[in-house]
C-alpha cells in the first residue's frame, strides 16, 4: 500500500455539487494541530502558526438524493415500529468509530486515519509478542519502536511505508497520519446533514493509538476525546468551529502493542458529573496530579475524574476491552465487555461497581503459550472466569450479569422520550461482527435481582448497518454510525437515523427545545421544575446548572421535601458534585440516610462515599444492616471509601450476615475492608468460624498484597485455601507468603488443579530451591494425584536452571529465571526410576524429557526398553528423542528399532532422524526413496522432508526427478507441498529453475491455482488447533461448529458437505471472490443482460435467491450466465497470516466436518 493510498480520499469532492471552503486560523492554544497530510483540492500551509479547518456543504436536494440512493442499496430491517434513514453520506465522513449527538442536534464524529497503518496490532507482528509482553509504561513501547524500527533497520522494515518521503522505513513514519473529528450539521431543517466541518485533525506521534470516543459538553463548549496514550481535553478559543487548544488530562494508556481496538474510548458525562472512560487490556499506567500511579498494564479499566482531570481514579478493573457504556436512570454502571477470542466462552454483560475486578487479564491470551518451556494452561478458559456467578468461582471477579452477543461496540441507554414508550428503560448495544448483512442493534433489560440485575429481555432491534457508535438526539431518535463494511479503513463512513414509524411527538417536542436551550437562563424555580422531567437528559442539564450555582439550600430543599423520586435523586446527585469540592450540604445528605425510601438512601450514600467525606459513619454503619441489598452495598462503599476503620467490624457483621449469597455485598465488603487497610484485623479473621468472612478477608489481603494470606492456606475449606492460594500467586507475587504455599504439596489436604497448579509454581519462585526441586519430585510420586498435574511438576524441574520467562499459571511476565542445574538433577535422580514406570503416560513422557534437559543419562537402558516395550507411542518418541540427544553409541539400531514400529507417528520420528545416522550416503537415500514411492501419503511427507537434510548429489538427483515428475502433473496433490519445501531447502541452481518452471504454468490470477499444494495432505488434528486456538486464524471468533464459536460468520458445522476442499482453500485466500449466502451482496448476471443486484440470501443447486429493492427474488441456475459478489468480506486472507502448510492442515480439519456435533461446553 502506498503512502497516498492511507491518505483521506478528498479529491473526489470536486466531481461532487459540492461548496468547500478553507478557513485559516492562528493557533492560540497549549497545542498546535498539524496541517493535515492531504487536503481537498488547495494547498494548506505549513506554518505552525495556522491550521486548514475544512468544510465541506452539501444542498439539501443532493443530501436527500444521495440518502435515497444509498438506501436503496442497503436492506435494513428494523424492529416493529421503527424505520431507518440516512443521516449523513459518505461525503460527509470518513471512518467514523464513534459519535456523540450534542443538545442542538449536531453530531460528532470521532474518524480514524491511523487505524492498522500507524498503530499494530500483534496478530500482525506475533514476533513482537515477548517483547511486548515485558512492558509496563508507554516509554517502555515507544523505546522498543526506537530500536525495532530505527532508521537503519529501514530494509527489512519496508511493509512501513516511506510517509514522510525521508527515504528510509522507519518510527517516524508512524508520525505522520492523524485522527480527526468532524461535527456535522443539519443547518436548513432538511432531516439530513449538509454541513460537516473538521473540528480537530491532529494527534500523530509513534505511539499514538486510534480514536475511539468522543463527548462534546454543551454546557462548556469543550471537547474530550480518547485518543492514546492520553484522554485529551479539547477548546475552540476563538470561535472559529476549530478546537485549537489541547490539555492531556492523563497520560499513559496503551502500555502493550496487544489487539488494534482495544484503546481509549467511551467518553461519556456520568450523572455525578465527572467524565468516564474506558481503557482496553493493553493496558494502563498513569500517574495523577497529585502522584499517585495507577498501574494495570495486563488488563482494561474504566477510569473516571473531574472535568478538570482532578480526583482521578480507576473505577473498576479486570476487563478485556469494554467499548462503551451507559448508565441507567439510577446511575448504574452497565456495560457489555468483550470476551477473549476463546473456544466456548463469550462476550458479557456486566454491572460495574467502583474498586471491583472483573478477572481479565492480558496474560490469559498472550505470552507463554508459545513458550515450549511453558504449558497451556489458561486460568481464564480453565477457571471459568468469564461465566456467570457459580458455585467455587475464584472470589475475586465480580462475575457478569449474563452472556450477550458478539461484537459489543456503541451502546447507549434511552434516557426517557426516545424513541416511544416501549423503549423505556433499554440498553442499546451494536454488534459489530465485521459483515453489515450479520451486524445491527441488540436492545435488552434488566431487573434487579440482591444488589445488581439479572437479564430481563433481549431483542434485535436493527439488522443490516455495520455500526459502530451510537447516541440518542434531542430529537428522540436515535443514531449511529455506519464502518459500512469488514474490519479496514475505507476512507468513507455514514451516519443513520433510526425513529418511530410517526415521528416526534409533544413530549420530544419539548425534550428537543430544552436541551437546545441555555438552561443558565431560567429560573431557579424552573430549573427545579425540569429535575423531574421525563427526559434523564434534561434533569441532568438542570442538576449540572443548579450545582454549578452552587444552589446548595435549593437542592436541598429538593432532596427533601420533592413528592418525585428521580428528582431528589438528581438533587442529591447535585449535592455530591458540590460536596466534592466543598463540603457544605453534607448535613442533608446524612440525613436522607434514614429516608423511608430505599433507593434514596442508596444514593446518599454513594455521594458520600464518591466525596470521600468522613460524615455519616453512624448512620451508614446501621445501614449494613438495611434490609435492602443494593442499600447495604453502598453503605459498604461509602465507608471504605471513607477508610472508616470504626466500622470494620460491622462489616464483617454484614457479610457473615450475607453467608456469601449476594456476591455484589461480598465484593463490596472485600473492597471496604482494604480501602480501611488494617491488615492485622484482615489475617486475624483466618479464624473466624464463617467461610463467607474468611473469603473476603482473602479477597481483600489480595488487594493489599499481604503476606498475611498464607494464614489462610490452612483453612479448613478448599474454597479459601484455593482462593488463598490465587491471591498469593496470580498477580504480584506475594513472595513471604510463597514458602508455605509451596509446601502443601507435602501435605495434599485438597488436590483441586487450580490449587496444586498454584501450589508447583510456588517451588520453582519460593526461595530454598534445593528443598522445593526435591518437593517437586516426591509430588510427582503421588499416584493418586492426576498425571496431568505431576507431569507439570516435572517439567517445571526440567527447566530449573532456564525457565519461562512467563509464569507457569498466570501467565505473568516474570522475567529471566534460573536455578543450579544440580539441584533439579539431584532431585530427579532420587525419583526417576519410579516415575519411568508411573500408569500415566503424561508422566513418563515428561520424566523422559526431564532426564534428556538435564543430560541425566543414568536411565539410559530404560528407555532402551521403553523405546521398544512402553504402551505410549509419545512415550516411546520421547525415549527416541532422549538416546539421540544422549548420541548413544547404538542409535543406529535405535532408529531402526523405530523404523518397525506399529505406529506411524514412531515411524516418522525414526525416519527424522536417519540424516543424522553415521550410514553410507547410498543406503540413506535408497532407504527414502522407496517410502517416497511406495509409503503412505505422511510416510512419503515425512520422506521428503528427511530426505532434505542429507546434503549429497545423490538425494538432490532424486529431487530432480521429483520436480520434472512435479511439472509433469504425476505427482499426488498430498505431497507437493512437501516436495517444493524440500526443494527450496535444498535451493541448488537446478532445483531452483525447476521451482521456477513450475510456478511459471500457474495462473497468478487465479487464487486457487497459486495455493493448490494447500489443498491436500493436511493433518486434521493440526487444523483443529489452528481453528480453535491460534491468534493468528482467529476462526472461533467468527465461525461456529457445533455448539463452540460465534455466530458472526457462516455456520461450518456441516461445511465439507457444502463445497469441496478446492472451494475451501479459495474462500480462505480469496474470501471476497465468493460470499456466504446471508453475508453479503450479490449481482446476478443474467444470460439475457439482465443484472440483479441485491443481497445474497440462499443458493441451492437450482437457484439463487437475492432481496434486491425490497423484494425478494429465487432465480434459476439455468437462467444465470454468472454471479458477480460485490463488498468487502469482513474475513481477512488466509494466505497472508497462515503458510501453505497451516492452510492445508485447517483445510483437512473442515473436510472432516460432515455431521451435526452436538457436545456441550
Amino acid at each position: 500500500m502506498t503512502p497516498d493510498s492511507l491518505r483521506p480520499n478528498l479529491s473526489r469532492f470536486a466531481l461532487s455539487p459540492l461548496v468547500v471552503a478553507f478557513l485559516f486560523l492562528g493557533a492560540c492554544g497549549e497545542k498546535t494541530a498539524p496541517a493535515p497530510e492531504a487536503s481537498i483540492a488547495t494547498s494548506i500551509s505549513s506554518s505552525s502558526s495556522s491550521v486548514a479547518i475544512e468544510i465541506t456543504r452539501i444542498t439539501p436536494e443532493q443530501a436527500k438524493a444521495d440518502a435515497q440512493a444509498i438506501e436503496q442499496q442497503v436492506p435494513i430491517t428494523a424492529a416493529e415500529g421503527l424505520k431507518t434513514e440516512l443521516w449523513a453520506s459518505e461525503k460527509m465522513l470518513g471512518d467514523t468509530v464513534a459519535i456523540h449527538v450534542d443538545d442542538k442536534g449536531r453530531v460528532w464524529a470521532g474518524i480514524t486515519q491511523r487505524s492498522n497503518n500507524s498503530e499494530f496490532d500483534i496478530r500482525g507482528v506475533p514476533e513482537w509478542e515477548d517483547a511486548s509482553m515485558t512492558f509496563s509504561t508507554i516509554e517502555d513501547r515507544r523505546k522498543f519502536l526506537h530500536t525495532e524500527l530505527a532508521p537503519e533497520k529501514s530494509t527489512q522494515n519496508e511493509k512501513i511505508p516511506d510517509r514522510n518521503n525521508d527515504g528510509s522505513h522507519d518510527w517516524r513514519d508512524l508520525a505522520l497520519m492523524t485522527e480527526k473529528v468532524i461535527r456535522l450539521e443539519d443547518t436548513q431543517g432538511s432531516g439530513k446533514a449538509d454541513l460537516a466541518q473538521t473540528a480537530i485533525n491532529d494527534f500523530h506521534t509513534e505511539v499514538t493509538d486510534v480514536i475511539g470516543g468522543l463527548f462534546y459538553h454543551d454546557l462548556l463548549d469543550e471537547l474530550f476525546i480518547n485518543i492514546a496514550p492520553d484522554f485529551w481535553r479539547l477548546k475552540d478559543t476563538n470561535g472559529d468551529g476549530y478546537f485549537d487548544s489541547q490539555t492531556s488530562l492523563a497520560h499513559g494508556f496503551g502500555v502493550h502493542i496487544g489487539f488494534s481496538g482495544h484503546g481509549l474510548s467511551g467518553a461519556t458525562l456520568g450523572p455525578d458529573g465527572m467524565l468516564y472512560y474506558s481503557m482496553g487490556d493493553i493496558g494502563t499506567s498513569v500517574t495523577d496530579q497529585y502522584g499517585t500511579k495507577w498501574h494495570y498494564p495486563n488488563q482494561g479499566v474504566i477510569v473516571r475524574s473531574e472535568i478538570d482531570g482532578t480526583n482521578f481514579e480507576v473505577f473498576a478493573a479486570g476487563l478485556r476491552n469494554i467499548y462503551e457504556f451507559a448508565f441507567d436512570k439510577y446511575g448504574n454502571f452497565i456495560s457489555v465487555d468483550n470476551d477473549g477470542d476463546h473456544v466456548g466462552e463469550y462476550e458479557r454483560v456486566v454491572h460495574l461497581i467502583e474498586g471491583s475486578d472483573t478477572g481479565w487479564r492480558t496474560n490469559w491470551q498472550l505470552g507463554k503459550y508459545k513458550d515450549p518451556k511453558n504449558n497451556s494452561y489458561k486460568i481464564w478458559m480453565d477457571e471459568d472466569y468469564y461465566k456467570p456467578r457459580f458455585k467455587d468461582q475464584a472470589a475475586h471477579v465480580l462475575p457478569p450479569v449474563a452472556p450477550y452477543h458478539a461484537g459489543p461496540t456503541g451502546m447507549t441507554y434511552q434516557p426517557g422520550t426516545g424513541l416511544s414508550d416501549k423503549w423505556k428503560d433499554h440498553f442499546f448495544v451494536v454488534e459489530f461482527v465485521g459483515s453489515a448483512t450479520r451486524a445491527g442493534i441488540n436492545a435488552f433489560t434488566l431487573k434487579p435481582k440482591g444488589a445488581s440485575f439479572e437479564l430481563a429481555s433481549d431483542e434485535n432491534m436493527m439488522r443490516g448497518v455495520l455500526a459502530t457508535g451510537l447516541d440518542f438526539g434531542p430529537d428522540g431518535a436515535l443514531y449511529f454510525s455506519d464502518w459500512i463494511e469488514g474490519w479496514g479503513l475505507k476512507q468513507k463512513g455514514r451516519v443513520w437515523k433510526m425513529d418511530t414509524a410517526n415521528g416526534s411527538n409533544p413530549e420530544r417536542d419539548e425534550t428537543k427545545k430544552l436541551l437546545g436551550e441555555d438552561l443558565r437562563a431560567l429560573t431557579t424555580e424552573q430549573l427545579v421544575a425540569l429535575l423531574n422531567h421525563a427526559d434523564m437528559r434534561v434533569r441532568q442539564k438542570a442538576q449540572f446548572v443548579l450545582a454549578e450555582q452552587h444552589q446548595v439550600k435549593t437542592l436541598q430543599e429538593v432532596a427533601v421535601t420533592s413528592l418525585h423520586q428521580l428528582a431528589r435523586i438528581h438533587a442529591i446527585w447535585g449535592l455530591g458534585q458540590i460536596l466534592r469540592k466543598n463540603p457544605a450540604g453534607n448535613a442533608v445528605l446524612v440525613n436522607l440516610l434514614q429516608d423511608s425510601d430505599a433507593e434514596i438512601r442508596t444514593q446518599a450514600a454513594k455521594v458520600l462515599g464518591d466525596a470521600k467525606m468522613k460524615a455519616g459513619v453512624e448512620q451508614l454503619i446501621g445501614l449494613l444492616a438495611d434490609k435492602n441489598p443494593r442499600v447495604q452495598l453502598y453503605a459498604t462503599q461509602a465507608l471504605g471509601r471513607m477508610g472508616a476503620k470504626e466500622a470494620t467490624q460491622p462489616i464483617i457483621k454484614m457479610l457473615e450476615a450475607n453467608q456469601d449469597q449476594d456476591v455484589y455485598l461480598r465484593q463490596a465488603g472485600a473492597i471496604a475492608l482494604a480501602r480501611i487497610g488494617d491488615q492485622k484485623a484482615l489475617g486475624d479473621l483466618s479464624t473466624h468460624s464463617s467461610e463467607a468472612v474468611r473469603i473476603a478477608a482473602v479477597v481483600a489481603l489480595k488487594k493489599l498484597t499481604s503476606p498475611l494470606l498464607a494464614k489462610f492456606l490452612n483453612d479448613k475449606s478448599e474454597y479459601v485455601v484455593t482462593n488463598a492460594a490465587r491471591s498469593i500467586s496470580d498477580d504480584e507475587l506475594v513472595k513471604d507468603a510463597l514458602p508455605a504455599l509451596a509446601a502443601l504439596l507435602d501435605k495434599l489436604v485438597f488436590t483441586n488443579e487450580a490449587l496444586l497448579r498454584r501450589a508447583i509454581d510456588a517451588n520453582v519462585y519460593a526461595e530454598d530451591s534445593e528443598e522445593n526441586a526435591m518437593r517437586l519430585i516426591r509430588f510427582a510420586q503421588q499416584t493418586k494425584i492426576s498425571g496431568k498435574l505431576r507431569a507439570e511438576a516435572i517439567q517445571a524441574v526440567s527447566v530449573w536452571a532456564d525457565g519461562s520467562v512467563y509464569d507457569r499459571v498466570s501467565g505473568v511476565y516474570r522475567g529471566p529465571l534460573s536455578h543450579p542445574q544440580a539441584e533439579a538433577v539431584s532431585a530427579l535422580k532420587t525419583g526417576y526410576k519410579q516415575l519411568l514406570g508411573d500408569g500415566s503416560s503424561d508422566v513418563r513422557k515428561a520424566t523422559i524429557a526431564a532426564l534428556a534437559e538435564l543430560n541425566l543419562q543414568d536411565a539410559n537402558p530404560q528407555l532402551i526398553s521403553m523405546l521398544s516395550a512402553d504402551k505410549d507411542a509419545n512415550v516411546r518418541i520421547a525415549a527416541l528423542h532422549a538416546l539421540k540427544k544422549f548420541n548413544h553409541t547404538k542409535i543406529g539400531d535405535l532408529v531402526f528399532t523405530a523404523l518397525k514400529d506399529k505406529e506411524q507417528s514412531v515411524r516418522m520420528a525414526g525416519l527424522a532422524l536417519v540424516p543424522e545416522l553415521n550410514m553410507p550416503v547410498a543406503q540413506v537415500v535408497e532407504m527414502h526413496s522407496l517410502l517416497i514411492k511406495n509409503g503412505t501419503a505422511f510416510e512419503q511427507q515425512a520422506a521428503l522432508l528427511s530426505l532434505a537434510n542429507v546434503k549429497a548429489p545423490e538425494a538432490e538427483a532424486v529431487f530432480r526427478e521429483q520436480m520434472t515428475q512435479l511439472i509433469d502433473g504425476n505427482i499426488a496433490p498430498q505431497v507437493q507441498l512437501e516436495l517444493i519445501t524440500a526443494a527450496e531447502q535444498i535451493g541448488s541452481p537446478e532445483l531452483k529453475q525447476l521451482l521456477a518452471d513450475y510456478e511459471s504454468k500457474k495462473d497468478k490470477n487465479n487464487p486457487l491455482d497459486t495455493y493448490r499444494e494447500a489443498v491436500y495432505g493436511g493433518d486434521a488434528e493440526k487444523g483443529v488447533a489452528l481453528f480453535r486456538y491460534s491468534n493468528s486464524t482467529q476462526c472461533v471468533r467468527c465461525h461456529m461448529v457445533g455448539s463452540r464459536g460465534n455466530k458472526v460468520g457462516p455456520d461450518l458445522t456441516t461445511i465439507a458437505t457444502r463445497i469441496t476442499p478446492e472451494q475451501m482453500v479459495e474462500a480462505l485466500v480469496a474470501p471476497a471472490a465468493r460470499i456466504a449466502p446471508g453475508f453479503g451482496r450479490v449481482t446476478v448476471v443474467l444470460k439475457n443482460g439482465e443484472r440483479i443486484e441485491g443481497s445474497f440470501d440462499a443458493e441451492t443447486k437450482n437457484d439463487v435467491t437475492i432481496t434486491a429493492n425490497n423484494k425478494v427474488q429465487t432465480v434459476a441456475r439455468s437462467n444465470i450466465e454468472k454471479l458477480e459478489f460485490g463488498g468487502i468480506s469482513p474475513m481477512p486472507p488466509m494466505g497472508l497470516g497462515l503458510t501453505k502448510a497451516e492452510l492445508r492442515d485447517l483445510v483437512a480439519y473442515l473436510s472432516t466436518l460432515k455431521e451435526e456435533v452436538h457436545e456441550g461446553h
